[in-house]
């Protein structure tokens, strides 16, 4: 996309390597995220934003660790599972030794997998690696809350963001000016590599649908034999409701820049919240892009559950 065409970003973004739009305090971190050695019994969790991450780190978090839900004290989901391109939302900028944490690593990023370091992408390790996708209206709407809405960090944040309109928002995401870039090219990056023995592919909406059957289905793939009743456990503490009102995954622990009008970071937890979002012309527009960016793949979301 020619540079003309790109909307402006705010003053707290930038083009990273020309293509993929990120927050500047994230660019120190990148280095490591494109050169890091990886280990085959790494986790990580892999999205575009506000596709049911925190949801899935949750499972693998319980999962990795049997059901043993005392297990982590007074930590965070943040200090067990961090994220690899930025650590601390607050602003800080001290790069932790990924290296130093204790095996196996749980991770969760959501850059695009060409910026995944070179033992994931030449297959020199096979970390496990649970991608999970989400249809892009709602995917949109929730980063809509979550970004220009959510949070505002003292001295970064350009402070027209949080004026922001959804439609003004929506263009930078046909753009692919969001941040973390285009998600078309997210998604498919991970899709046209969804056979890979070390990579599990999951949607959203599915995962509303049935949400045992895909702890099950995390639970295999990380080759962990949990019973019946452990299962269950999971099932039941990764329920949206419980989520809501767990103080260690519903990131209540960063209300220091949480704006006023900001809805909680789990917010929904549902699919169709769009349709009060978008104007018919936003919808068609969605639909089109959807149609040619997908068309020939295989890859479809549900819009509504």
């Amino acid at each position: 996309m020619s540079e003309e065409q790109r909307p402006e970003l705010p003053s707290h973004q930038l083009w990273y390597k020309d293509d993929l739009a990120l927050m500047h305090i994230m660019v120190p971190f990148m280095n490591q995220v494109e050169n890091m050695k990886c280990m085959d019994d790494d986790v990580f969790v892999c999205s575009w934003p506000k596709c049911g991450t925190t949801w899935v780190q949750t499972i693998v978090m319980y999962v990795m660790n049997d059901a043993n839900l005392d297990k982590f004290g007074d930590k965070t989901i943040e200090d067990i599972f961090p994220m690899l391109e930025l650590i601390d939302i607050t602003g800080g900028t001290d790069i932790p030794d990924i290296s130093a944490m204790p095996s196996p690593r749980l991770m969760k990023t959501h850059v695009p997998f060409k910026y995944l370091c070179e033992d994931i992408r030449e297959r020199r390790k096979k970390p496990k690696i649970v991608y999970v996708t989400r249809n892009p209206k709602d995917a949109i709407v929730s980063f809509y809350h979550f970004d220009p809405l959510g949070f505002s960090i003292p001295g970064v944040t350009d402070p027209e963001y949080c004026k922001w309109t959804f439609s003004q928002y929506l263009n930078c995401f046909f753009h692919d000016a969001t941040t973390f870039g285009s998600y078309w090219d997210h998604n498919l990056e991970f899709w046209e590599r969804k056979d890979w023995d070390n990579i599990l592919f999951l949607k959203y909406e599915d995962m509303l649908k049935d949400p045992r059957t895909h702890v099950v289905k995390i639970a295999d793939f990380l080759g962990k034999k949990l019973t019946e009743e452990q299962i269950d456990t999971i099932t039941t503490e990764t329920s949206f409701t419980k989520m809501k009102s767990n103080n260690m995954v519903n990131y209540s622990f960063y209300n220091s820049v949480k704006l006023p009008q900001a809805s909680p970071f789990i917010r929904k937890g549902r699919a169709g919240g769009w349709k009060t979002y978008f104007t018919v012309a936003e919808s068609e527009k969605m639909d089109k892009i959807y149609e040619e960016k997908f068309r020939g793949t295989g890859l479809q979301h549900s819009f509504n559950v």
